[in-house]
């Protein structure tokens, strides 16, 4: 039987941009399944990759890398909670950066901090991992309890992907 959920993912930016300025990726995570599903944004450890799910960007130019995350300042990631997940209706999208509904996601660092400094084409690219399907690598290390049954419940409703997009960008 197929399985019909599934998550694209796309990034957004103007096609040019200028040196000292930033870039502006946007990110768009879209159930591209004919179901519902739920889907999770960027919360604390997603971008470093400590919990899933992982969202790891990276930007190259001229196939050398000029911006991924740092290794993590702590291990310690904060509670996966039930407010942290979207429920997308097929063809419905969000924005994985953007907190909304009293979910406190993220803006990915990498491309929220990188401004730069040469011309050239700038390759953008975001892997985005639902991939495992134990719960222990989707918790939080501490103050998890509260919430435990429901997330676990959640977590199960997350299809399992590994997805890429990419973008590029010409500064001048």
């Amino acid at each position: 039987m197929t399985d019909r959920r599934g998550l694209s993912l796309q990034l957004h930016a103007a096609p040019t941009a200028e040196r000292n300025r930033p870039l502006n990726v946007a990110v768009e995570v879209r159930n591209s399944g004919s179901v519902s599903c739920l889907a999770v944004g960027v919360v604390d450890g997603s971008e470093s990759a400590l919990r899933y799910p992982h969202y790891r960007p990276a930007i190259t130019r001229d196939g050398v890398v000029v911006a991924d995350p740092g290794p993590p300042e702590d291990p310690l990631v904060g509670p996966l909670r039930a407010v942290d997940f979207v429920r997308l209706e097929a063809g419905a999208a969000f924005d994985p950066t953007a907190a909304r509904g009293g979910a406190a996601f993220l803006p990915l660092i990498t491309f929220a901090n990188f401004t730069p400094t040469q011309p050239g084409e700038y390759l953008c690219t975001l892997e985005l991992s639902t991939a495992s399907g134990s719960v222990d690598d989707w918790l939080g290390v501490f103050g998890q309890d509260a919430e435990r049954d429901t997330v676990v419940r959640l977590i199960a409703e997350v299809p399992r992907t590994v997805i890429d997009a990419r973008l590029r960008i010409e500064v001048r």
